[in-house]
């Protein structure tokens, strides 16, 4: 981007903040708690197909995506008031009333820096968002927030797990992860974070950690375990297996929506092969081959994947293996 480009964009942003966003978010405010729209929620892994159900949901008329509320980089004014970590863990039973009020500001739309948000709203320019019915949060650092979060607030939350074999093939294709392959141990465990507790109930299995992808299945473990093994998963959220979602669309699809009250728009089945804008161009020819469900066997090496199965069964993990996809009948066995 040249330098007039750029402040081009800027100006845009700028604009678009005080004539749009900002009163958005004091209507919201004054209406306080009921802001008139739905929040649905997606929580995943990075590289977890997150972005690709979040298109879907914003498919939905009137519906505005905000796609990482929780990035900490550049993060945004109230989030900056709040000591969080990257994937931050918070106990269920635990006050933290600066963290309670961070996001309820946040799923009723009411934070005054929105424009620090990456919002899209969908078939609509931001001259229309005060017209907004359905808010679309998808998250890939806040899994371990689960338990906490939906006791706190009505987020109708859809929690989206994938074989960590393809997450852990995805990422090593991203260059964002690069810093991995220098140091398995670069900012892991985060012992600074407030409520580690995770972190130390695993420490035996952490410092046995010596090649990436023990140190990356590790991370998809502890991130996953917190809504796996509570006694409300797939209840108080709606657990979706990629793969499922991915083989059976349709069924899979119908199940989600009808649990969330809302009614699916035909247009969503016929561009549900559509790859995501994050999507990295090997998988998306995958994708669009139909080759995508076990990709991942062709990219990470045989002992890899054994190395990838045995970390996450350390941590009580076992209807993951060498297969594409998961053992369901277990999967969401609490």
């Amino acid at each position: 981007m040249n330098k007039i480009s750029k402040n081009l964009f800027v100006l845009r942003k700028v604009y678009e903040h005080y004539r749009y966003l900002k009163p958005f978010a004091k209507r919201n405010r004054a209406k306080g708690a009921g802001s008139g729209f739905m929040p649905i929620t997606v929580f995943a892994e990075p590289r977890g197909g997150s972005t690709w159900l979040g298109e879907i949901f914003n498919k939905l008329p009137q519906s505005l995506l905000v796609s990482e509320p929780m990035f900490l980089i550049p993060g945004y004014k109230e989030l900056k008031k709040v000591d969080f970590t990257f994937n931050q863990y918070i106990p269920e039973n635990t006050e933290w009333p600066e963290a309670e009020e961070f996001f309820g500001k946040l799923f009723n739309m009411q934070v005054h820096s929105l424009s620090s948000l990456r919002i899209y709203f969908h078939n609509k320019t931001l001259k229309n968002i005060a017209d907004t019915k359905y808010v679309i949060y998808k998250d890939v650092n806040s899994n371990m927030l689960l338990p906490w979060i939906t006791s706190k607030f009505q987020i109708n939350p859809v929690y989206l797990i994938r074989h960590p074999c393809a997450v852990i093939a995805s990422q090593l294709k991203y260059k964002h992860w690069d810093y991995i392959q220098k140091d398995v141990r670069a900012y892991f465990p985060v012992t600074y974070a407030r409520h580690n507790d995770l972190f130390e109930e695993f420490s035996d299995i952490i410092s046995d950690i010596r090649t990436p992808e023990e140190r990356m299945a590790a991370e998809w473990a502890i991130h996953n375990i917190v809504p796996l093994r509570h006694p409300a998963n797939d209840s108080r959220w709606i657990t979706v297996a990629y793969e499922k979602l991915l083989t059976d669309p349709e069924h899979e699809l119908i199940r989600v929506f009808n649990r969330l009250g809302v009614e699916m728009p035909e247009s969503i089945l016929s561009e549900i092969s559509t790859p995501s804008m994050t999507t990295v161009q090997s998988s998306r020819e995958n994708i669009l081959s139909g080759n995508q469900l076990g990709s991942w066997k062709h990219y990470l090496r045989k002992d890899q994947v054994k190395t990838i199965i045995k970390t996450i069964n350390r941590f009580g993990i076992s209807f993951y293996d060498e297969s594409p996809e998961p053992d369901y009948s277990s999967l969401f066995v609490r």
